[in-house]
């Protein structure tokens, strides 16, 4: 009954799946982690002063942003993004990033244009990773570097509690099923030998993988603003309409105060990779 609904709900008008109807939350809750995340995965990166960029599905411009001082010393950089109110917002924020609207799977450049491709959280929403990876080989110079970064599983109590909440409205095996709709690789980019692998089988000359904890802290209001955008959220929002959802919210927020307080902190594995070309 769950996967009927699912596909029911994919209409291009109502697609709860699509990043466009979240942008200004996302800009607002979600761009300053994936602005950290994208400092965690540039410690990795060789010196970038003077390299030609493409940072691909560049969002609000996260990449960009965490490049600091030295986006003054690229020679260009490039973001492309399926959503175009992602990248409207992205060029507010970081007037020298040029946007361009692509897949990550069919990029409109020739070949050894790049000297570095960055992916910040962005290969675990690809269903056709190795296609997304032979586009990334096929535009970078030699030598070259690829960047990427994926989210490590969720094994804290703040998820479960969540979980079972959602679930409880809108159906068992909700989260699982919405975050396949979504970002069908995610399980599997949470495996560091996954990603590994990924980038030698790509043929990548070189492949370092890496694990680091992301720690967050914050008000328990702020976690269900944060899970609100998630996969699940968008779709219970969609599904209960906003004035069911706004009830469950509430209840929600009384159970998350009930079972652990005004505030929440945990951590969470990130998985940094840096692939190089000879």
């Amino acid at each position: 009954m769950l996967t009927a609904i699912l596909a029911e709900s994919s209409g291009p008008m109502t697609d709860w799946r699509s990043y466009d109807t979240i942008a200004e939350a996302y800009e607002r809750v979600w761009a300053p982690r994936f602005e950290t995340v994208a400092r965690q995965l540039l410690a990795l990166v060789p010196t970038v002063e003077g390299a030609r960029v493409l940072d691909l599905g560049t969002g609000t411009g996260a990449m960009a942003l965490a490049l600091g001082d030295k986006l003054k010393k690229l020679r260009v950089i490039v973001g492309c993004d399926l959503s175009r109110p992602m990248l409207l917002r992205a060029a507010r924020r970081v007037p020298q990033l040029r946007l361009v609207v692509a897949d990550a799977v069919s990029l409109p450049f020739p070949g050894g244009r790049f000297d570095l491709v960055t992916a910040n959280c962005v290969l675990s929403h690809l269903p056709d990773h190795r296609r997304a990876l032979a586009e990334v080989l096929r535009v970078l110079a030699r030598p070259g570097a690829f960047a990427m970064s994926s989210w490590g599983p969720s094994s804290d109590p703040y998820a479960a509690a969540w979980k079972n909440l959602l679930e409880d409205v809108v159906g068992n095996g909700t989260i699982q099923q919405t975050v396949e709709q979504v970002a069908p690789s995610q399980r599997h980019f949470s495996s560091s030998e996954n990603v590994r692998a990924a980038l030698v089988d790509a043929c990548f000359h070189r492949a370092r993988v890496e694990v680091v904890g992301l720690s967050h802290d914050c008000s328990a209001e702020e976690y269900l603003a944060d899970r609100e955008l998630s996969s699940g959220g968008r779709f219970g929002r969609h599904v209960l309409g906003d004035t069911e959802w706004r009830r469950f919210r509430a209840r929600a927020g009384a159970e998350f105060r009930r079972k652990f307080g005004d505030r929440v902190g945990y951590e969470r594995p990130l998985v940094l990779a840096l692939g190089t070309t000879c």
